[in-house]
């Protein structure tokens, strides 16, 4: 039996560098089709596709990965990752489909994908959209591939509530896919408890949509406040250079130079000695599927502070409980209040830790992801 998770875009189109792919990007997924393999034999493979000329592929923890050149539009915008194909991998599949095809795509879909449902369809191979974002394209294509998949998964219950209100998914089966972390490996340690040094961190790509000036802000607001010790780690791969020079030119103007460090790409490995070591995790960005850094920042005992409205966190966070969420306008105001008063930041930090605990254990990705593929070859 061939199961196969397909993500249709380049790795560097999701902000991640694609030789730390099997250790870095769809952890959650990695370790549930691991488990898979192991207990029922089935041949796992993890897809992408890359900018190199030729298909390679490799073994990591019993599940392949297959790297499909993908092929662009010459004329068109390459950096949108919805325009991005591949006629190497679509061969393959029309040569010899999975069993099981998961595709990995924002809820925008895009014509790849809606051509090799199509091919599917026609060799009658399940595939099942896995949704990525809370943005829909109501188009007759988008319909057809939704309703002509055997089930959708979605990584909330706010996201799944929206969508049964939509016609584009009217009597679909949509399953909820919580992404579990790995609660030993992102641990609770004790925390450096002066918080007139407030260390606060942000992890994500450098781009404008994840809106990383507003922690440069928060930043300003806490130095202006008194606590002129505080200092920011940026860690994540840059997708626009243009928007990292602003952030150094903010961080210039605001004079914050020895408050602030990028740091560039971090192996998802080193991600747990930073989360251990913050006070906060900043999360400004207004759109957050999931939100899988928070969930592991929280596993570490790491409160958060993300937007109201911006999905994922919603879901995750109670807010003045175990984080906060708040409106672009008060972030940076939500951030300095938080250090003004820190009677409570231990009781974030458990509660935090016990939320991710009870509600996000691999045990739980797993089983969704199980029923999901033997629903789907019933």
């Amino acid at each position: 039996m061939k199961i196969s998770l397909l993500h249709p875009f380049t790795p560097k189109a999701a902000g991640v560098v694609e030789k730390s792919v099997a250790t870095y990007h769809s952890q959650p997924h990695l370790k549930a089709m691991e488990q898979l393999a192991k207990e029922f034999k089935y041949e796992m493979n993890l897809e992408y596709f890359t900018p190199k000329f030729s298909l390679y592929k490799y073994t990591f923890e019993n599940v392949n990965y297959k790297f499909y050149p993908v092929s662009f539009q010459w004329n068109g915008n390459h950096k949108k990752w919805k325009k991005q194909s591949s006629k190497k991998c679509f061969k393959s599949y029309k040569g010899s489909a999975p069993d099981v095809t998961i595709i990995n795509m924002s809820a925008h879909a895009s014509s790849f994908c809606h051509k090799l449902a199509k091919e599917l369809c026609k060799q009658q191979k399940p595939y099942v959209p896995m949704l990525g974002g809370q943005h829909y394209s109501n188009t007759p294509a988008n319909l057809e591939y939704y309703q002509k998949a055997h089930h959708i998964l979605v990584h909330t219950h706010l996201q799944r509530q929206q969508m049964q209100t939509m016609n584009m998914f009217k009597g679909k089966d949509i399953r909820v896919f919580p992404l579990g972390v790995n609660t030993e490996k992102f641990s609770l340690k004790e925390k450096n408890k002066n918080y007139t040094s407030p260390k606060l961190l942000y992890v994500g790509r450098i781009t404008p949509l994840k809106q990383v000036h507003l922690a440069i802000e928060a930043v300003k607001k806490l130095k202006s406040s008194g606590l002129t010790n505080v200092f920011l780690n940026i860690i994540g791969p840059v997708s626009s250079k243009e928007y990292l020079q602003e952030l150094k030119g903010l961080v210039k103007k605001y004079s914050l130079e020895k408050n602030i460090s990028f740091l560039g790409h971090k192996e998802h490995d080193e991600l747990p000695n930073y989360f251990q070591s913050a006070h906060l995790l900043l999360l400004p960005s207004t759109h957050e599927s999931f939100g899988m850094v928070m969930v592991e920042a929280m596993a570490c005992g790491t409160p958060v502070v993300a937007m109201e409205g911006s999905g994922g966190p919603e879901e995750i966070i109670d807010h003045a409980k175990n984080g906060m969420l708040c409106t672009l306008k008060n972030y940076a105001n939500t951030v300095s209040n938080y250090f003004q008063d820190i009677s409570k930041a231990e009781d974030f930090s458990k509660a935090a830790r016990k939320k991710i605990i009870e509600n996000y254990s691999m045990d739980k990705t797993y089983e969704v992801l199980k029923s999901s593929v033997q629903d789907a070859i019933k």
